[in-house]
């Protein structure tokens, strides 16, 4: 539906129960607690689109790419560990996994 305004929706995978909301988890099942970006990108790129890196908001630790034809975002993890404190993602992230998607 058009409500003439942009809406932004954003997940985030965590390991905690509670990141997927309720319904979404009744309508579609249980959500893995990790998305490897080139898992993503397979499905996207079967569907026709191209994803390329989008360099204005990529960061040290986070890549960010877009989606053709949308207005999509997806940001991947680049450093799990960008400061460098050797601590592990109290989360479990990892290199090159899908931190959110953006769709607008």
């Amino acid at each position: 539906m058009d409500y003439g305004t942009p809406a932004a929706v954003e997940l985030r995978y965590d390991q905690s129960p509670n990141t997927v909301p309720s319904p979404l988890s009744r309508e579609y099942g249980e959500f893995a607690p990790r998305v490897p970006f080139r898992e993503l990108q397979a499905a996207i790129l079967n569907l026709g689109h191209t994803i390329e890196l989008d360099k204005h908001n990529t960061s040290s630790d986070m890549d960010c790419y877009r989606v053709s034809a949308s207005a999509a975002r997806i940001h991947v993890v680049a450093a799990p560990d960008p400061y460098g404190s050797g601590d592990r993602d109290p989360d479990g992230h990892q290199r090159g996994d899908v931190w959110s998607v953006d769709v607008w």
